[in-house]
């Protein structure tokens, strides 16, 4: 478990907490979507959840955004959103950054350079749903395991400020052969919504009104490397929203 946290943190921010980790969660009881469709105003992002999945967004890290879960077999979906800044791009590996794959590989690129120095057995990189490529958000995939969690993975990267990631994890590989349909599907759906959409989305919280438009952002910032130990609390610290473009010159 320790090993999943050093090698995902940087990407996923906190999804792998809740991977074979149950008392991280917030209740064992799944909060109601409308429709089963999830809208996040503040990372402007949109999915559905899969039929026959529990779904909630009281999510109790900042930048997990939702998760599902499922019984039988036994599996969980995360949905994720960070800042895509320079700083993020620029802790990539050097390999990765200037290869002339698309962001969501590079980033793809950098994570399984991290998964297997841990020694775990990682698959090869493959091209998300052409869905997501017509809304603006392509996404590329891959699965690892380290024989006792089985995880495949979705980064999608786009035009927009938000490195979202997806993902799946389960016992066995059986169970996550199983889950695949449902994973792909809640893929498909994944998109950006503008930030009228947004706005409208929701009820306003606390009775402030609804998000302006220009509303900036609050996000985690990025972690270390470092191991996490199992019972300690993660902190995270705000930061607010890019202001340079995250591609460029890296010191």
């Amino acid at each position: 478990m320790r090993r999943v946290l050093a090698a995902t943190f940087s990407l996923a921010i906190a999804a792998v907490v809740f991977i074979g980790a149950s008392r991280f969660l917030v209740s064992e009881s799944a909060a109601e979507l409308e429709n089963q469709i999830f809208t996040s105003r503040s990372d402007r992002i949109r999915l559905v959840v899969p039929r026959g999945w529990r779904g909630t967004d009281q999510a109790s890290y900042p930048g997990l955004a939702l998760w599902m879960m499922r019984s039988q077999p036994p599996g969980r979906i995360v949905l994720t959103s960070e800042a895509f800044t320079r700083e993020l791009y620029c802790s990539w590996p050097v390999a990765c950054r200037t290869s002339h794959e698309s962001p969501a590989s590079k980033y793809a690129c950098s994570l399984r350079q991290k998964l297997t120095a841990q020694r775990f057995r990682v698959g090869p990189v493959q091209a998300g749903p052409k869905d997501n490529l017509a809304s603006g958000l392509p996404s590329v995939w891959f699965e690892y395991d380290d024989g006792r969690t089985f995880l495949r993975q979705a980064i999608a990267l786009g035009a927009s400020d938000r490195a979202v990631s997806l993902v799946l994890s389960a016992p066995s590989n059986e169970a996550r052969a199983t889950h695949v349909r449902a994973f792909e599907q809640a893929l498909r759906t994944l998109r950006t919504v503008s930030a009228e959409e947004a706005a409208a989305s929701a009820p306003d919280d606390a009775g402030l009104g609804p998000l302006p438009v220009d509303a900036p952002r609050a996000d985690a910032a990025p972690l270390s490397d470092a191991a996490v130990p199992g019972d300690a609390t993660v902190a995270f610290e705000s930061a607010p929203a890019p202001h340079e473009a995250p591609i460029g010159p890296c010191q």
